[in-house]
């Protein structure tokens, strides 16, 4: 692992402490001062572990806002994402066309269903041959699943990108993830 990919490892761990304190920080946080020297299968058992004290030490409220602000952040990050998307939307008079166009032609990896005022958001991993689009899982072994509190990140990045779409809040719920054992990851988008 590189120094660059620690990046999100760093950032969930003042995210613990600001939202749940240093004393878990410390007890959740445990060995990633010396991420960088383990393998990318090691990584993703450290990370498992790290999701399981998470689950364990700090209450379901609370685990949410770490997860959602991780994506959040990763939005920020990958703003690029973002914009192309918005770009995208932009060369249609309405959501609606938008969506009607998204749901026949989508991008790779993803796909849209609209039922009614919900809009489910799919990602398939497995179109790039990865289980998670988040690099730090790439050393998961395929018979392994993790906590769906993992998958709040991703929550949090897909709120921002419909929060930027729709131009308002978004409220959106995981419905089930890849590495928590289901084939796609699916989104519930509240119009």
């Amino acid at each position: 692992m590189t120094k660059d990919d620690v990046g999100p490892i760093t950032e969930l761990g003042m995210l613990i402490g600001q939202f749940a304190g240093e004393e878990a920080k410390k007890r959740i946080m445990g060995g990633s001062e010396q991420i960088t020297d383990l393998s990318p299968e090691e990584v993703a058992e450290w990370l498992k572990n790290t999701m399981n004290k998470l689950d364990t030490l700090i209450d379901e409220k609370t685990r949410i806002q770490i997860m959602e602000n991780c994506g959040f952040n990763c939005a920020e990050i990958n703003k690029n994402h973002i914009e192309t998307t918005l770009a995208k939307r932009e060369k249609f008079k309405t959501l609606d066309e938008f969506l009607e166009a998204e749901e026949k032609n989508p991008t790779q990896g993803t796909r849209l269903v609209r039922e009614g005022g919900i809009i489910y958001q799919y990602y398939d991993p497995s179109a790039f041959k990865v289980r998670c689009f988040c690099s730090l899982w790439r050393g998961l072994k395929d018979n392994e699943t993790v906590s769906p509190t993992w998958c709040l990140c991703s929550k949090g990045f897909v709120m921002k990108l419909w929060e930027a779409l729709l131009g308002r809040p978004a409220k959106v719920e995981l419905v089930e993830s890849c590495i928590s054992g289901a084939k796609q990851c699916k989104f519930a988008v509240h119009l």
